[in-house]
């Protein structure tokens, strides 16, 4: 199993977090992976492993506000989706120049796949694969009744909560994670209107222009990422050439949703990645 190598990364702003490359002895190809909401990056240290096993060297950002992040989100630290994309070029960098020569991709699972469609299009340089895992819209019409008004009100009062108390304490309310007021407005916003955009960034731009492959796996019994929430966001690339894979999650533990699980047992899914990055 391939040990991670980690590497602090620092943000433009002086912020820094602590990427974990999982490098593969012989690369053919490389995956800049980003986490889930609230989502540590060493929960993916065995589907990193697996990946380089495999061939395919994996870099796992942290996302800002997580685990080995210098920032804790609190009144008067704020920040958004915009920054989460800028941080995580840099990890991508830092990874490339581990593996040079070697085509770097994008991917990224939940919100990190959201993520990762906007990286793509705006600051993925040459790559020229996406992966998306157990990743969808958080749009509320992407449901079906009465789900989706269950997806609004969550995104809405979410951002309630943010807004009142200047940040957001996901892990006091068994969401998400400790998150900002303004990721949190960001993240309600693209589930009321099905769009991404921040106050300092402009998200969507070059979107209907991607031309390129991507990969989106759903795993079996997931209902946090359904079919129709990863194709309302595939939709945002009208022009890419997406390939389907379906994979399961292990079967413990049982108290995971499988949106969440199959990072516990994650051979089935890096077959999959591994499989279209190496086709």
């Amino acid at each position: 199993m391939s040990e991670a190598v980690t590497v602090r990364v620092e943000g433009r702003d002086g912020t820094s977090a602590q990427a974990r490359l999982f490098l593969s002895e012989t690369p053919r190809t490389a995956l800049a992976w980003m986490p889930a909401m609230g989502v540590s990056a060493r929960a993916y240290d065995g589907f990193g492993a697996a990946l380089a096993a495999r061939g395919v060297s994996t870099v796992v950002s942290e996302l800002r506000g997580g685990e080995s992040s210098d920032v804790r989100p609190r009144r008067g630290v704020d920040y958004g989706l915009g920054e989460l994309i800028d941080d995580h070029t840099l990890a991508l960098e830092a990874l490339a120049r581990r593996v040079p020569g070697v085509a770097v991709h994008v991917g990224g699972h939940s919100l990190g796949g959201q993520l990762a469609v906007v990286h793509f299009a705006a600051k993925a340089g040459p790559a020229t694969r996406l992966v998306l895992v157990a990743s969808g819209t958080v749009h509320f019409r992407a449901w079906g009744f009465p789900q989706n008004l269950g997806v609004l009100l969550g995104t809405q009062v979410a951002a309630g909560v943010a807004k009142a108390l200047d940040f957001f304490p996901g892990h006091r309310l068994g969401f998400g994670g400790l998150q900002s007021r303004r990721l949190i407005e960001d993240w309600a916003h693209a589930g009321r209107t099905g769009d991404y955009r921040t106050r300092t960034h402009a998200l969507e731009a070059g979107l209907e222009a991607v031309t390129k492959e991507v990969l989106a796996v759903h795993v079996e019994g997931d209902t946090m990422a359904p079919v129709e929430a990863t194709r309302r966001l595939l939709a945002k690339l009208p022009r890419a050439r997406v390939q389907w894979a379906t994979a399961p999650a292990p079967p413990e533990p049982r108290r995971l949703n499988p949106h969440f699980r199959w990072t516990k047992g994650p051979e089935a899914v890096a077959d999959a990645v591994a499989r279209f990055l190496l086709g």
